[in-house]
């Protein structure tokens, strides 16, 4: 006797396409689906590893810096006269701020493990030289380093203006400094005309001394 015909499977049945479809519907839904949380759970991954690592304590522009001393008192503002203050040079000499009166001034915070400080040091000795005979003073205040490191560094790289040393950090406090390089333009009545946190870039110099030359 022979067999049974053997009964087609349930797809080729009458009626059966029906249910075929919707169940390869629901295949491809679930694979999409699954698809889509496996690239959402990469980029929550990735964002937690970025988000995760260590700063590196600034960008390529500025770098953050830790002040010993506190801040206090107003921050300096634009358009406001220059907080006071007394520095020492690398050669012994006292400095006040307040004697340059009569001088357009531009103070610079900076320290010499500073990248962005240490790129831009050349521009601001040839704005210097450019700008000497107007009366311009460059005061370069390093934050918080020893006066052998600061002076080696300045022999090295040949800078001309005036520096000097803040290893107290008193004066880079009593100007809320956060980062360095930190820029501020005075003018020769010792007021603040322009200021700016991080690297000043070559082809705005001109700009921002044009706020505290002598007009020509």
């Amino acid at each position: 006797m022979l067999d049974s015909p053997v009964t087609p499977p349930e797809s080729s049945a009458p009626g059966a396409a029906g249910p075929v479809r919707r169940w390869l519907n629901t295949r491809r839904g679930l694979v999409q689906n699954v698809g889509v949380a496996l690239i959402f759970g990469v980029v929550i991954a990735g964002l937690a590893w970025y988000f995760g690592q260590p700063s590196s304590g600034g960008d390529a522009t500025s770098q953050s810096v830790t002040l010993t001393a506190k801040v206090s008192g107003p921050a300096p503002r634009v358009g406001k006269e220059a907080p006071d203050f007394r520095v020492i040079g690398l050669d012994g000499t006292p400095h006040q701020l307040s004697d340059f009166r009569g001088h357009p001034v531009w103070l610079n915070f900076w320290a010499t493990w500073c990248p962005p400080c240490r790129a831009e040091a050349p521009d601001i000795e040839a704005a210097y030289e450019q700008h000497a005979g107007e009366g311009l003073i460059v005061l370069a205040v390093d934050v918080g380093e020893g006066q052998a490191t600061v002076q080696d560094y300045v022999q090295r790289v040949g800078l001309k203006y005036l520096i000097g040393g803040d290893q107290s950090t008193e004066i880079s406090a009593q100007y809320h400094v956060s980062g360095l390089p930190t820029h501020y333009f005075i003018d020769a009545n010792g007021v603040i005309r322009e200021m700016q946190l991080g690297s000043i870039g070559k082809s705005n110099i001109e700009k921002k001394l044009a706020s505290i030359l002598p007009s020509k």
